[in-house]
């Protein structure tokens, strides 16, 4: 039976990175003779980096619980009487 220890290490580490992503995305400040248009440019940078830390988060859950369901498969093929 396959390990899910590395696809879960993966998702906490993904789940780290997007709390760090939502802390520097929430502190954005416009700097002292900063454009608005160059923040802008910085927030949208910065959300976009959240958006794709959350795509990979909930593709990685998906892979844990697809990974679950066919483990669970695996053993009903081998003990049908579970």
């Amino acid at each position: 039976m396959p390990s899910t220890d590395v696809p879960q290490a993966h998702l906490e580490h993904l789940r780290r990175q997007l709390d760090e992503a939502q802390q520097k995305f929430n502190s954005l400040t416009m700097q002292p003779g900063e454009s608005l248009r160059d923040f802008e440019y910085r927030v949208k940078k910065h959300s976009d980096h959240l958006l794709s830390l959350k795509v990979a988060e909930n593709v990685q859950h998906q892979l844990i619980e697809q990974g679950t369901r066919e483990a669970e498969e695996e053993l009903k093929k081998k003990s049908p009487d579970l």
